[in-house]
């Protein structure tokens, strides 16, 4: 006889696991807000945990003053920089037509002996065009700053829940675990452990990838003052935010920077700029990612361009900037499942 109950109960994990992303399903519209709350937890509990270790000072001190500085650092951003962003977007955007047709003269007259790279740059030149590229760039721009405008609400928000979160996380924990004496116990014992794991990539992920950013950004900005590109403001922050998606980002950044440098300087300087990207890309793939991310993530580059297509594929953005560590997630769930299982009982 069929038994309801029975049935629950042998299938009690996949019960809760539904239940679970369910939930996270209704609550869809604010994942980006809990998504940065959660990074700025991490990566400031982190910090806070190694002050306190090394100066043995008040908890709640250190998380105050890092919470200070960070909030005067954002305010000082916000104030100074956006204003020359917007005035460098308006330029580059005005100056885009004479940029393409720059390039598109210098195409012609390079490869037009050459009848397969003639075809490919034919139709790179119809993708280019100044009055379709003009009106993209104003549609991708006008949609960054609304969402921009958006996300720099929540981001203080968030900054204010992850900063009244550490202020109490010692209580904040304490009160989770005796989740395992309620009647919550089961679910507890079956999400505990994989959420924490889950956290724990992700987390680590972002982290790495934050730090690869900022050196991308800074030596970015290096080699962008030497040629003497203009707009360094708005290509350093599409480089930054770029960054955040492993491989790919950095190839994503590159078409504004070239398109910038052609306009400052001609063809001449675009491949400069060019060569900078390859300079770049070349220390980020064997010095910064072997030391950083890939001591974190432990994950071949050409198997991350395929996570990150087919995540795009699923998730658009967010896949993008999550497939990565739920596929490092997964994997080290299995792993850890055969190493139980393979322990002689």
């Amino acid at each position: 006889m069929f038994s309801i109950s029975e049935f629950i109960r042998v299938n009690r994990a996949y019960f809760i696991w539904t239940l679970f992303l369910g939930t996270l399903y209704l609550f869809r519209s604010l994942f980006g807000l809990v998504f940065m709350t959660f990074i700025m937890c991490f990566i400031f509990s982190g910090i806070a945990r190694k002050l306190r270790r090394k100066y043995h000072w008040n908890r709640r001190f250190i998380v105050v003053v890092i919470y200070t500085l960070f909030l005067l650092s954002e305010v000082a951003f916000l104030v100074f920089v956006p204003q020359e962003i917007i005035s460098e977007t308006i330029s580059f955007t005005e100056q885009l037509s004479k940029s393409i047709h720059s390039l598109r003269s210098w195409s012609n007259t390079t490869f037009a002996d050459n009848e397969i790279v003639s075809s490919v740059v034919v139709q790179i030149e119809n993708g280019l065009s100044p009055e379709k590229t003009v009106i993209r760039a104003w549609n991708v721009g006008r949609g960054i700053f609304e969402k921009g405008i958006h996300y720099i609400g929540w981001f203080f928000l968030a900054m204010l829940f992850s900063f009244l979160i550490l202020l109490d996380l010692p209580e904040l924990s304490l009160g989770t675990r005796r989740l395992r004496y309620t009647k919550l116990a089961e679910t507890y014992k079956e999400t505990a452990d994989s959420i924490l794991l889950f956290a724990k990539v992700v987390g680590e992920n972002f982290r790495a990838q934050l730090m690869i950013s900022a050196i991308n950004t800074a030596l970015t900005a290096i080699g962008l003052y030497i040629l003497d590109v203009k707009a360094i403001a708005l290509l350093c922050t599409i480089v930054f935010c770029c960054g955040l998606i492993p491989v790919l980002g950095m190839l994503i950044s590159s078409v504004p920077i070239v398109l910038m440098a052609v306009n400052s300087g001609g063809i001449i300087l675009g491949l400069w700029a060019i060569l900078m990207f390859i300079i770049i890309h070349m220390l980020e793939a064997y010095v910064l990612n072997p030391r950083i991310v890939s001591s974190v993530m432990h994950i071949n580059p050409v198997m991350t361009l395929i996570i990150l297509y087919i995540a795009h594929s699923l998730l658009g953005l967010w896949g993008m900037l999550l497939g990565v560590p739920i596929a490092v997630y997964f994997y080290r769930k299995i792993n850890l499942t055969d190493e139980r299982e393979s322990v002689p009982a």
